[in-house]
């Protein structure tokens, strides 16, 4: 099952990065990558400030994404919301200016597939790989598009806070 599901992780990790650089706006291929875009977009809006300063970190995109990984279940476990705050955070960080410093989508998509799949294979397991995720995310889905957004706030402001810390505590190092 690994197998497939760090196949699974790559194709739709690898869509979301291309998509974070092309400004694609077709609709993403599957309900899976459609919950990704939205939730990954509301963690963005909703930490703006921490995600436009992205761009003044030093170092390159793919040493940076490992180091912020690596932290991430040491600073407070893993969720959802703190996974997706990684996976956005690599999306911003392509969008730098520059040559991406020395990462591309495939690189990026292969060091988050790494990440939840080997790494984290228990948790990913045990919190349902994406099914899972989709599931969670869209659990409180009413029809009513402003429950599902209070949800969404609550979910990626514990994230983003996360993410934040992880990433100024990397750059004081």
């Amino acid at each position: 099952m690994s197998d497939q599901w760090l196949e699974e992780t790559r194709s739709l990790l690898e869509d979301y990065l291309q998509r974070c650089l092309r400004k694609d706006r077709h609709p993403p291929p599957t309900p899976v990558a459609q919950t990704l875009c939205r939730v990954s977009e509301e963690m963005i809006d909703r930490n703006r400030e921490f995600y436009e300063s992205v761009e003044r970190l030093p170092g390159d995109c793919r040493t940076t994404l490992e180091q912020v990984a690596a932290q991430l279940p040491l600073e407070g476990g893993l969720n959802w919301g703190r996974v997706v705050g990684l996976i956005a955070f690599a999306g911003v960080l392509l969008q730098r200016p520059g040559e991406h410093k020395g990462a591309t989508p495939q690189e990026l998509a292969e060091v988050l597939s790494r990440f939840l799949v080997q790494e984290h294979r228990d948790w990913f397991q045990k919190n349902g790989a994406w099914d899972g995720f989709y599931k969670f995310c869209n659990k409180h889905e009413t029809g009513q598009a402003q429950e599902n957004s209070m949800f969404s706030n609550a979910l990626m402001a514990a994230a983003g806070f996360g993410i934040v810390g992880l990433v100024f505590l990397l750059t004081a190092r």
